[in-house]
């Protein structure tokens, strides 16, 4: 009883693959004009009468070039069914092609240039997320203190004193890019920085002159 039913199952997929082998061997109809939409079965079609160059290829190939199913020599329900196929494949690569063409963006949606590579846009990456990041870092720190029912800490004499100390201290050293290098100052930014440095100078002087007298 179970080998009838493997010879069944045997023979029954052999007539399918000798079945699709012919139908994809099977001989069609075109003309190679640019208006042909369609392959046909025998060329005593009525569509290829006027057609004074008619070729014989597969079916597969002709459905390769985007041809359907003739409606006088194959039906109406075949060729409207094949039709719809060819549509959908033919609108499918379209879309491909206009999404290939259309140009590249970046995370923030603006175009990127032609000459960027995708390495210099994958090393833009880090660089951004590590500039954020010590922003964040900077304005915590600068943010005052806060205790655990969220009230401003005062700080003392001597923290604020070594705070200001910081501060003198990170003004005087001089600036770098981001590639750790010095950034040369222009006449202004050095005139002001010079005249903050006298004014300091000319109030501690005038401090410690009050602080003599009395």
């Amino acid at each position: 009883m179970l080998m009838k039913r493997i010879l069944l199952a045997t023979t029954l997929l052999v007539t399918m693959l000798l079945t699709a082998n012919t139908t994809s061997a099977q001989k069609v109809y075109i003309t190679p004009s640019k208006g042909a939409v369609a392959y046909h079965k025998a060329k005593t079609c009525a569509y290829l009468r006027n057609s004074a160059n008619v070729e014989e290829i597969s079916t597969t190939k002709a459905k390769e070039l985007g041809r359907h199913a003739c409606v006088r020599c194959y039906g109406s329900a075949k060729a409207t069914a094949e039709k719809k196929e060819v549509v959908a494949k033919q609108n499918a690569e379209k879309k491909a092609a206009a999404k290939k063409s259309t140009p590249a963006r970046d995370e923030k949606g603006r175009f990127i240039k032609k000459g960027d590579t995708e390495k210099k846009v994958a090393e833009k990456k880090p660089a951004a997320k590590k500039t954020t990041a010590a922003k964040k870092e900077t304005a915590k720190k600068a943010a005052p203190e806060r205790d655990e029912k969220g009230r401003f800490v005062k700080k003392t004499d001597a923290e604020k004193k070594v705070a200001e100390k910081k501060t003198a201290a990170k003004k005087a050293t001089p600036e770098r890019d981001e590639k750790g290098r010095f950034v040369k100052k222009t006449d202004e930014t050095k005139a002001a920085a010079k005249k903050t440095t006298t004014t300091k100078k000319a109030t501690t002087t005038k401090k410690t002159t009050t602080k003599k007298a009395a």
